[in-house]
């Protein structure tokens, strides 16, 4: 069976969201056969072949050069990633509809409406984006065999064709935390990847402000990895509060990421979900921090099968309570945090979560 996954995002080698990317469209090809994977490139597209990594770059758009390879190829499955929506793409979801090929429509955040509003900087094309989104919606879900979801609401009434899925990671890169060492006595909590407001990481410097950077006598330490708008405003507020033990590090790549981590003890996920109308947490960074062998901290409900693995704090805007995350933790079985990364990678992993999803759509695998 051939499979085409459409994205139109940037083919970018390091960013993180085509990194995503990658590791879907050769999930879904282990799960359901070949697959051939269409990105956005600064003048045009590139096709990539996940089997081997091959790729050509087209000087035509995404929408046009999948629906040449759908003329000349006989594929099975259309999977396309959530994109401002236009005629051309309902064009191709119903050729390929009627041409007997399974589509599949990705909503990496459902609902995102709220979210894209807050994250934006420029609010007028956010609210033309969310304006097209609802205009098309009903074409969408006409053509989509399969709405694929990943739920950040649980309030939200899931439609019929929706299907629901978790965030996941490739794990072949990601290095579990060893603890073969003993505690030294500082308990270090650490903030990955790029940051909003809603990850309620404001919170966390009042917490430590108002617990004089200890919890229980013990010295806290937060790390801060990644960048965006709004680093510059936490460092501001740290500097102001007078912290010491807050460390802002920069971009860093997965091999250096590998070494911090046997430092870390939690990994703190969104903090403010409300800010972005959610109470579950969707983000890969809480499942990155499983998957590394530390537990996470959320103010929602985390992914995890194994609810003792998740710290939750009260979701408002208050200073977070250092002390119960630290208490929380101290709690946790050594044996527990042992084979914390080994069960959650098999949860995670996105060949686990796609091979399930082809199973839940009644998709005969290759």
């Amino acid at each position: 069976m051939e499979t085409i996954f459409v994205a139109n995002v940037l083919n970018h080698k390091t960013e993180g969201i085509y990194k995503k990317i990658c590791a879907e469209a050769a999930a879904l090809g282990k799960a359901a056969g070949k697959c051939t994977l269409v990105t956005k490139s600064e003048n045009g597209c590139v096709v990539t072949d996940t089997s081997d990594w091959t790729e050509q770059e087209y000087n035509e758009g995404v929408l046009k050069k999948v629906k040449a390879l759908i003329a000349e190829k006989r594929f099975k499955i259309i999977y396309i990633r959530l994109m401002v929506p236009d005629f051309a793409l309902i064009s191709l979801m119903k050729e390929a509809h009627q041409n007997g090929i399974k589509v599949y429509y990705e909503i990496p955040t459902y609902p995102y409406y709220a979210e894209q509003f807050r994250t934006s900087r420029k609010k007028y094309r956010a609210v033309a984006k969310i304006t097209m989104d609802f205009m098309f919606s009903p074409l969408i879900h006409k053509y989509a065999d399969h709405i694929v979801t990943i739920k950040s609401n649980s309030r939200i009434k899931m439609h019929k064709k929706m299907v629901e899925i978790t965030n996941g990671v490739k794990i072949d890169n990601i290095k579990a935390k060893s603890y073969a060492n003993a505690w030294d006595g500082v308990f270090r909590m650490v903030a990955v990847g790029t940051l909003y407001p809603y990850h309620g990481y404001d919170r966390v410097l009042k917490g430590l402000k108002q617990c004089h950077e200890e919890a229980d006598g013990v010295p806290v330490e937060f790390h801060i990895v990644g960048s965006s708008y709004t680093i510059d405003q936490l460092k501001k507020a740290a500097s102001d509060y007078g912290l010491k033990r807050v460390v802002f590090h920069g971009i860093k790549t997965t091999d250096e990421l590998n070494e911090m981590y046997e430092a870390f003890d939690v990994g703190l996920g969104c903090l403010a979900l409300h800010r972005r109308n959610a109470d579950i947490d969707t983000t890969l960074k809480i499942i990155e921090y499983y998957c590394r062998g530390i537990p996470a901290v959320t103010s929602g409900t985390g992914p995890y099968r194994d609810a003792s693995m998740t710290i939750t704090v009260p979701d408002n805007e208050e200073a977070v309570d250092i002390g119960e995350i630290y208490s929380a933790w101290k709690k946790i079985p050594r044996e527990s945090l042992l084979q914390l990364s080994e069960k959650a990678k098999r949860q995670f992993d996105w060949n686990t979560i796609f091979n399930t999803l082809m199973q839940k759509t009644n998709t005969n695998q290759k």
